[in-house]
């Protein structure tokens, strides 16, 4: 039932964008942070990963050629190499952990593309979409 979620909001964000030509920071990012609602020092660690992604492959591109798919594969290498470094530093002791291990490296892409207010508002939104889904069906992630 819970990757009926991640479906579920894949087809809500394709809809989404069909409308409002506004991407939810991904396809498939909508329905992960929705089913982490229960969690939300999850959700503002992913967010905070995914934020300093977008800040250091910037930089990376002011020294590199990042265009296309060499600016996707660097924000998921770079979400996943400071997730990683906070892991085993333990600077955070019992860190949340980052949803999946795509969506700050997807987030931190989007974050570029289209601009962080406009991805935060309309992945705000859709996940709204979801979770209100996720009440009318009784869905266990939302523990009710």
């Amino acid at each position: 039932m819970y990757y009926d979620i991640v479906v579920l909001g894949v087809v809500i964000s394709v809809l989404f964008s069909e409308l409002t030509q506004l991407s939810p920071a991904g396809l498939v990012v909508p329905g992960y942070i929705a089913l982490n609602l229960k969690s939300p020092e999850r959700i503002v660690y992913t967010l905070l990963i995914a934020l300093l992604t977008w800040g250091i492959v910037k930089l990376m591109g002011n020294v590199m050629i990042l265009y296309g798919r060499r600016s996707f594969a660097a924000s998921i290498l770079v979400a996943f190499v400071i997730d990683w470094l906070v892991t085993i530093s333990g600077l955070f002791l019992g860190h949340p952990n980052m949803i999946g291990r795509l969506v700050a490296g997807i987030l931190a892409r989007e974050f570029e593309r289209q601009g962080f207010s406009k991805s935060i508002l309309s992945l705000g939104i859709v996940v709204a979409i979801l979770a209100l889904i996720m009440l009318l069906i009784g869905h266990p992630a939302l523990g009710l």
